[in-house]
């Protein structure tokens, strides 16, 4: 699409995410857009959840309940895409769209582009959360590049890679400095969960895909279950309204009470000695809060050995991927499981030095991950490519 001398006023953008992290950094991104500092009128559509829909989003589709990760996993949630996929392309096709910005979901949102780089060349793309090529390999840097999409990046590495690779991509920085904040005092959330004692808190974060909750959160509940009010108090974090409501169900099947936060998760965070968490997004979050993890993730045997093959670094989470040493300990695969679970939990609840030396390889994440104002970038590189602004 060639510039021109006269500036857009209004642009009709669609955003397509896919499960419920997606659907966040969606929502906080279309805010971004909405609340501009240039007066440009925005008007958003496209695919995601309750978190998009609540910032002003036109959901064509709702699909952040169909997340998963691995190869063999997501097969179980193909009905449910390919229906979705056939109708984003009928939209796509039918509505008056001056760009798509993509948001993490790869495998989904990577099919969409081929088919609006067939069906409408000229409509200018955006990946936001862009598939991470400095894991996967130059493959798929190479394929956003012909694709002609623009990488809006969150990570150095990530600018670096694809900047290698001959795509046009703007390091933006993460928006998670922006979020990432504790504002209520530790000791009002202790409050808040009736604790009258000096025992402990840790939290459970299960993760947001129904995979990671269903596999994940009896192993914690079983590996935690003799610490319940003996030696520390636990809660359990939910994402969205379909994570509270499978959390309930397993809390039921597994005869435990414990309390379920849905808001201020990073009030609990930073109230919380050590968290117990799904590898994802969640980790890097308490690493800006600056709480020590415990990590948990399983993959079907063919998906762990297929990623094995595949992905160049030596870890699970982002942390330790940024800081290039094991900080964030990670329980995978086999080593996911209660009695490994329990026996590190009450290792690090009695080693304040060790706690101390992991909060402090955390500040060092702010220093790599840049400076704050990254949604604003981002909505300024979007709005230079539509020609809204000079």
């Amino acid at each position: 699409m060639g510039r021109s001398n006269i500036l857009r006023e209004h642009v009709k953008i669609a955003i397509l995410a896919g499960e419920v992290s997606g659907d966040v950094q969606g929502a906080y991104l279309a805010g971004g857009l909405l609340n501009n500092d240039y007066g440009i009128k925005v008007s958003l559509c496209g695919v995601g959840g309750e978190y998009m829909k609540s910032r002003g989003v036109k959901l064509w589709e709702e699909a952040s309940r169909y997340g998963s990760v691995g190869f063999w996993e997501p097969i179980k949630f193909l009905p449910g895409w390919l229906k979705i996929y056939g109708r984003v392309k009928e939209r796509i096709k039918g509505e008056d769209l001056d760009a798509v910005i993509f948001i993490d979901n790869q495998g989904f949102n990577l099919q969409i582009a081929k088919f609006i780089k067939k069906e409408r060349p000229n409509l200018p793309m955006f990946y936001y959360f862009s598939p991470q090529a400095w894991l996967w390999g130059s493959g798929i840097a190479k394929q956003v590049r012909d694709l002609g999409i623009k990488v809006l990046a969150v990570f150095p590495k990530e600018r670096d890679v694809y900047k290698a690779n001959g795509v046009e991509v703007y390091f933006v920085g993460h928006p998670l400095l922006d979020i990432v904040e504790a504002k209520v005092p530790p000791e009002k959330i202790r409050e808040t969960l009736g604790i009258q004692d000096d025992l402990p808190l840790v939290g459970l974060f299960p993760g947001s895909r129904q995979q990671e909750i269903t596999s994940l959160l009896p192993i914690m509940l079983e590996g935690v279950s003799p610490l319940i009010n003996r030696e520390a108090y636990f809660y359990v974090a939910s994402a969205s309204q379909f994570a509270y409501e499978l959390i309930v169900k397993i809390l039921e099947k597994n005869n435990l009470y414990l309390p379920i936060i849905s808001a201020n998760r990073y009030d609990y965070m930073n109230a919380s000695k050590l968290l117990i968490m799904a590898s994802g997004t969640a980790v890097l979050e308490s690493a800006l809060v600056g709480v020590p993890v415990i990590a948990l993730y399983k993959l079907s045997w063919i998906s762990w050995n297929i990623a094995k093959r595949i992905v160049h670094y030596p870890y699970a989470t982002m942390p330790n991927i940024l800081l290039e040493k094991p900080v964030v300990i990670e329980l995978l695969q086999k080593d996911a499981n209660p009695i490994k679970l329990r026996n590190t939990l009450r290792e690090l609840l009695s080693d304040d030095q060790k706690l101390e030396a992991i909060k402090d390889d955390f500040r060092k994440i702010n220093e790599i991950l840049g400076e704050k104002g990254a949604i604003k970038r981002a909505v300024e590189c979007i709005f230079r490519g539509l020609n809204c602004i000079e």
